[in-house]
């Protein structure tokens, strides 16, 4: 059920991305610590509260990594993420990037998002998801993240990619459980995404009937850090097709 859930919001909010404000007014946010590992960021006329989640270092690498095929993952940049955001911790040889995407965390989203981009991803995107998580560690509003990049773009801090490109996602969207400090769920399947800033599901042929009949179909998601100037297509990809974890 949360799997399907996961997969329908995510088509919402690709659908609407474009027609529609999907962030709502937050003011400051209050820290409290509450456990080990944990942070509890609360809105204070927000519907939900915001958990950072801290891995332990090696964890958090090997999750960053395992979002990208095996041949990709020896020779790549990774960053992690602490109290001040995320830290470049190996230089890779490759092109490609790798980290634990937490933007979602800035709407109320816990789940964590291995991902790798590649090349012209780790020139254009990377740079947008580490503002993104330095003003997490700070405890911004959603709305103060967001005026943040659309001023980044404004004054040609942040760029689109500017040719296509894939971020690799073979883990998927996963639930970390704090207390047992693993993987609990995979929240949403792996798949890959290229780079399609400006394109829209209409764009590609899909709506919302189509796409609960034929989970498979290609997807266009603008996500909550930078909108469709960041737009990727979802293509799924089969687990069991040479992509081990």
């Amino acid at each position: 059920m949360r799997f399907m859930q996961s997969v329908i919001l995510l088509l919402l909010v690709a659908l609407t991305a474009l027609g529609a404000d999907t962030h709502p007014n937050e003011s400051d946010s209050a820290r409290e610590q509450i456990v080990p590992g944990l942070l509890k960021i609360a809105a204070s006329d927000g519907p939900q509260a915001v958990t950072l989640i801290f891995l332990p270092q090696p964890q958090e690498i090997e999750l960053a990594l395992s979002a990208g095929p095996e041949h990709l993952r020896l020779d790549a940049t990774v960053y992690v993420f602490g109290k001040k955001g995320y830290e470049k911790i190996r230089s890779g040889k490759n092109g490609f990037t790798c980290l634990v995407n937490r933007d979602g965390n800035q709407m109320g989203d816990n789940d964590l998002k291995p991902t790798c981009w590649d090349a012209e991803g780790s020139a254009t995107i990377v740079p947008v998801m580490l503002r993104v998580g330095e003003m997490l560690a700070q405890g911004k509003t959603a709305n103060e993240i967001r005026q943040e990049i659309d001023r980044g773009f404004s004054e040609g801090r942040f760029v689109s990619p500017r040719k296509a490109g894939i971020a690799y996602m073979l883990r998927g969207d996963v639930q970390y459980d704090p207390k047992t400090m693993s993987i609990s769920k995979t929240l949403f399947p792996p798949h890959y995404m290229i780079y399609a800033p400006g394109v829209t599901n209409a764009d590609i042929g899909i709506n919302m009937d189509a796409y609960q009949k034929h989970p498979s179909l290609p997807l266009v998601y603008a996500g909550y850090s930078g909108g469709v100037r960041t737009a990727y297509i979802i293509v799924m990809v089969a687990e069991d097709k040479g992509h081990s974890h």
